[in-house]
């Protein structure tokens, strides 16, 4: 799993301006949390904590995100369609980490079920997709 958003994006109008700096705001805490989630992926045979810490704070910034995401206007059809794959491709995203947190709770920092982790993984992918569609139409602006 790997960082969602890169670095600081070009502007468009002026409530698009918003979004974007919305957007621009949490992608230093969107990176660090994946960071300490594949961290804790590598480490996860000694321990779970990190992951789980990890995948509680990533999913807390991306409900955070989304929230301020949903209070933002925009401007143009583009931006417009942009912030609902954001919010969209979010939300996804914080929905697989959340089971996959909860799934690894389950099981005490064990093995979970390769069925359950390939729905994990395919939630996840789904959420990248729309926020890729997302970067891809604002960078269009």
């Amino acid at each position: 799993m790997c960082a969602v958003l890169a670095g600081p994006i070009a502007v468009a109008h002026a409530s698009d301006n918003d979004i974007l700096a919305t957007l621009n705001a949490y992608g230093p805490k969107i990176k660090k949390d994946e960071s300490a989630i594949k961290k804790g992926l590598n480490e996860y045979q000694k321990s779970s904590r990190p992951l789980t810490r990890a995948l509680k704070h990533e999913v807390s910034d991306l409900r955070a995100l989304n929230k301020a995401l949903r209070h933002e206007s925009a401007s143009s059809a583009k931006v417009r369609k942009a912030k609902k794959d954001f919010i969209e491709g979010f939300g996804l995203i914080a929905s697989a980490y959340s089971s996959l947190r909860a799934e690894i709770l389950a099981v005490h920092g064990g093995a979970i079920s390769a069925s359950e982790f390939d729905a994990v993984r395919a939630t996840d992918t789904k959420g990248r997709h729309k926020v890729n569609a997302g970067l891809k139409l604002i960078q269009a602006t």
